[in-house]
Parts: structure tokens; sequence; C-alpha cells
């Protein structure tokens, strides 16, 4: 191979990637940020009432500080190119849903139908929530409890029961986590207190070592 033929094919390699990094960066610019101020009820499609979104959000933080489980609900019009399986899962990972350490997240991503476009419902779940809600599961509550709401124009409906069904589903799975479990209590430490300094006095006072018939050796400490 000459100078000028690998020249060439360095040329249209280096165009290659250029290409690959700018659609790259481009499909990521189409995962939105996150709402300001914080919230798991992210409607930039706009399909809830302010009734709706505070119920909803509600909802979701309740279980929240219950559970440590995070539940987005997410509207957008548009999925940008991505299928709504990739967008929900992208969205998490951008987002950082759920908490680190116990992969307990969960996407409820609404794309609705917008003149001639197909509408699309998706529920994306981290690792640690598999075990009750895998992808089979998420799809059976997006057919039996979103699919029938929507076709009757009720988002909220829809999105409600599909988060009735998830905390029914996950109940028990995950607990908020408490300080007071993170170390002895208080309540514990005067209790051992109390156990030995019984048991010194006992020891001391019916304990004295003596010696049996057989001449062994014999203490009241096991």
């Amino acid at each position: 191979m000459n100078l000028a033929m690998k020249s060439s094919w360095m040329n249209k390699i280096h165009l290659f990637i250029v290409l690959l990094l700018t659609a790259t960066g481009l499909r990521a610019q189409n995962i939105p940020d996150p709402m300001v101020p914080y919230r798991l009820v992210n409607d930039f499609a706009g399909l809830f009432s302010t009734a709706e979104r505070t119920s909803l959000e509600q909802k979701l933080l309740a279980y929240h500080d219950s559970t440590s489980t995070q539940i987005y609900v997410v509207t957008v019009n548009d999925l940008g190119g991505y299928p709504p399986s990739d967008y929900a899962f992208r969205l998490g990972e951008k987002w950082g849903v759920g908490q680190k350490s116990k992969n307990n997240g969960a996407v409820i991503l609404i794309k609705p139908k917008v003149g001639n476009s197909r509408g699309q419902a998706f529920i994306a779940t981290g690792y640690g929530l598999e075990a009750r809600i895998n992808d089979a599961y998420a799809g059976r509550i997006v057919r039996n409890e979103m699919i029938p709401y929507f076709m009757e124009d009720d988002y909220f409906g829809g999105v409600n029961a599909a988060v009735d069904a998830m905390i029914d589903r996950l109940s028990g799975e995950f607990t908020a986590d408490k300080k007071e479990e993170d170390g002895i209590s208080p309540l514990a430490i005067i209790i051992i207190i109390v156990v030995l300094v019984l048991f010194i006095v006992l020891f001391r006072g019916g304990g004295d070592q003596h010696i049996d018939s057989e001449g062994h050796g014999r203490s009241n400490v096991p």
C-alpha cells in the first residue's frame, strides 16, 4: 500500500469516527435534563393537570420516603429517534434514578400520540427491582393497566394504575435506611452493661473454684 492510498484510508476512518461521535452526541442531546426544582413527575408533554401532577408526586414521594425506591414518571412528545426502551434506560442512567448501591430506580415513560406518530409507553427498572418486576411483568403492567386508560385519553388514570401495580408488586422489597440501624442503640448498650455487671457480681459471690471428689479443678465459668 503506497502512502497516498494509506492516507486516503486514514482520512476515511477519521471521517467515520467524527461522524459517529457527532451522531452519538446529537442523540445524547435528545435526552432532557430533569426539571428544576427536583420532582418525580416530569411532565414535559403536559399530559396532566396541576391536581393530577400533585397527586402523583405526593404518592411517589411518600413511597420513596418509606422504601428508598424511586419511581419517576416522564412524559415527552418526542423520543429523539430512540426506541422507547433505550430512551427510558438512557434517561434513568443520565438522571441517576434510584440509589446507586441498591439500583432500585424505575422510569415510567410515556410518549403520547401526536399527529400521525404512534403513542409509546415503557417501564424501565434497575437491576435491584428485576426480581419483582422484570421486563415481561413491566410489559404486562403497560398492556393491562396503562393502555386501556390511554385509549380513553386518560393518561393520569393509566399512570396512576401503573404506579399502584408497581407498588403492590414491590411491597417489602426495600425499606428506607434509618440512622438507628447503623449501629447499636443506646438502650442495647445499657442492657449489655447491666448484664455484665450482674455476671461479675454473681461470679465473685458464688463462683469460687473448689476441688471435687476426684481432685479435678472445677469452676462456674464454662
